[in-house]
């Protein structure tokens, strides 16, 4: 989130987009907030990636020790691949910028936060599944609480933005002014993404007190 501030501070102070309430694609857009923000997302899809396979091998370990009955083994598989897909949908968003390659932009935006949600959704149900061997009865209720604010913010980001696009009659939508046509539309839109972003970074820190649960080993090398 430090970084999106940043990117915004930028990105205004460039006169590349208008104060107010950008998506936060658009302030990352141009150069040189564009190297920023893929620099960035890059760095989280990997990061994000090793916390879905952490994450999977934790799951997994449960299963195999107390919860055969409970969960089967294709579930926890398909989880994994949601969080694969939602990492490599973010990848793409931050490496094909808006401007530049909208189609591809547009898809990996789309497989982010929809893979995003499934798998968010399945995290839920596999916590619930998980009391009270590796978590409480309260992160289910909170995760169940994000799961749905995710699933209904990502709908009130998309139908509205498209709504607006279609009402926008301006030259620049990066630079859009009441005046363009869409203005309620787009700023709903918008507060919406932003706060998405931010409910996604809280579902991602519940996964905190679990890992701290996790004893990790050096891996042995053998040299033949």
């Amino acid at each position: 989130m430090n970084g999106s501030c940043f990117r915004y501070t930028i990105s205004v102070q460039w006169d590349h987009v208008v104060p107010g309430f950008p998506y936060i694609s658009e302030t990352g857009t141009l150069s040189p907030e564009s190297c920023i923000f893929a620099q960035c997302l890059n760095i989280a899809a990997l990061l994000l990636g090793c916390c879905v396979y952490i994450r999977h091998r934790q799951v997994l370990q449960w299963q195999t020790e107390r919860g055969r009955d409970l969960v089967g083994r294709k579930i926890i598989v398909a989880t994994m691949c949601c969080g694969i897909l939602a990492c490599f949908g973010l990848d793409i968003l931050a490496n094909f910028q808006e401007a530049r390659v909208v189609a591809a932009h547009m898809v990996g935006a789309m497989t982010c936060f929809s893979a995003g949600t499934l798998y968010f959704c399945l995290q839920t149900y596999l916590s619930y599944k998980m009391v009270p061997a590796v978590n409480g009865t309260i992160i289910v209720y909170v995760r169940a609480v994000l799961s749905a604010l995710t699933l209904i913010l990502t709908i009130a980001t998309i139908v509205p933005g498209y709504i607006s696009m279609s009402e926008f009659q301006g030259n620049d939508y990066k630079k859009w002014l009441p005046v363009d046509g869409g203005w309620d539309w787009h700023v709903a839109s918008t507060i919406c993404e932003w706060i998405l972003a931010i409910v996604y970074c809280a579902f991602l820190l519940t996964f905190v007190p679990e890992f701290r649960l996790i004893n990790f080993e050096d891996p042995v090398v053998t040299v033949s």
